[in-house]
């Protein structure tokens, strides 16, 4: 007796390829980012050894001759790129070559003609029988800028809904009934999806208030002639509440931006250009390191050449440092020097001075006060910081 063998039906893999269905309809924005979806798809799912057939297919529906499809055919797979591949299933699938609200109104068809010429140029010289070495396919990563820019056209799809309410009953439509700011906060926009949005729809905004100012060129009149005044104005009005919510959100990311760091730079480096004299015999004099000086808030020096000794006192809430060969941030009217008669006796006085004989030491040296200019030159010892 016969037994039937059960058989199960295999359901064919649902086709993800994007469409373009009904495209001639769509806004810009939303060609735009059907577009960018399309070609993100086709990067992520193929590589551009599997889209070469789609480009075959569409050189036999443009009239190409059987020689360049031949031609074509024969080239290692590996000279098809994906771009290429994603471009010829898309206009397979009804995408329009021509649209004057993309690329700049160019012919797509164009550019990937002149893809195929240029790689059946680059592989003419290709052999059927050559083995061919396939690297593994490498992984699409698309870059920041086009990464920000697609997470940028999906946050609009709530904008798109509310233009597409005006276009279909701009008498109900109520600009204030959209919450931009609130929306793309919900959706956590940056400054830079901000100032993409921002750009995207200002073209818009333009075009109204040249169109609301009378400026407008005879082919946009046209294209709002049977639109009433005021339901312009209600457009506009809106575009203005999206340019005014991304500007919002650009100066709030400024405003919250951390401030950079500054790199301290090495004390040694600082001073590296102060000349000094490090010591001076006649009177035993030896300098401290100039690397004290920075962040002190009292320097004396001495000036061997001319008997100066000078107090530098740095200005309030500051402190003294160097910049290049000269001493700043001190105060000019509490910076003094006075000429010593006797410079030996008086130089052992001040070493052995403590800190309250030191405020007052200058004043018991009987000379006129002269300022300081901050300049240190090869004669002058550091005496002391404080």
């Amino acid at each position: 007796m016969a037994t039937k063998t059960a058989t199960k039906t295999r359901t064919a893999p649902r086709d993800m390829s994007p469409t373009w269905t009904d495209c001639e309809n769509w806004t810009e924005s939303q060609f735009l980012r059907q577009f960018h979806s399309a070609m993100q798809y086709y990067r992520l799912e193929f590589s551009g050894k599997d889209l070469k057939p789609a480009v075959i297919k569409w050189m036999t529906t443009v009239g190409c001759t059987k020689e360049d499809i031949a031609n074509f055919k024969r080239t290692k797979d590996n000279r098809c790129n994906v771009t290429m591949g994603a471009i010829a299933s898309c206009l397979l699938r009804g995408m329009p070559a021509v649209r004057a609200d993309f690329n700049q109104g160019r012919d797509t068809t164009v550019w990937l003609r002149n893809e195929i010429v240029q790689i059946i140029n680059q592989g003419k010289d290709d052999k059927d029988d050559e083995e061919v070495v396939e690297a593994k396919p490498v992984t699409f990563q698309p870059s920041i800028q086009e990464r920000v820019r697609d997470t940028s056209y999906a946050m609009t799809a709530e904008i798109e809904d509310a233009l597409e309410a005006w276009n279909n009953d701009p008498e109900e439509f109520d600009p204030k009934a959209f919450k931009v700011l609130n929306l793309l906060k919900g959706k956590d926009a940056k400054a830079a999806h901000a100032r993409i949005i921002k750009e995207y729809y200002g073209r818009q905004l333009a075009e109204l208030e040249e169109l609301a100012g009378g400026n407008a060129d005879e082919q946009l009149r046209e294209g709002y002639s049977h639109r009433s005044k005021k339901q312009i104005r209600k457009l506009i009005d809106f575009l203005r509440e999206i340019d005014t919510a991304c500007t919002m959100l650009m100066q709030e990311a400024k405003v919250n931006r951390k401030p950079r760091k500054t790199k301290a730079v090495p004390k040694d480096k600082i001073v590296a250009k102060l000349k000094f004299m490090k010591t001076f015999e006649p009177l035993k004099l030896v300098s401290v390191n100039p690397t004290d000086i920075i962040g002190a808030k009292e320097l004396w020096v001495y000036n061997t050449k001319s008997r100066k000794l000078g107090k530098y006192v740095a200005e309030e809430y500051k402190d003294l440092t160097v910049k290049g060969a000269s001493i700043i941030n001190f105060s000019e009217s509490s910076s003094v020097q006075k000429t010593l008669r006797k410079p030996d006796e008086k130089l052992k006085e001040f070493k052995s001075a403590g800190k309250v004989a030191l405020r007052k030491f200058l004043d018991t040296v009987n000379a006129t006060d002269t300022k300081m200019n901050g300049r240190i030159s090869e004669e002058t010892i550091l005496l002391k910081v404080a």
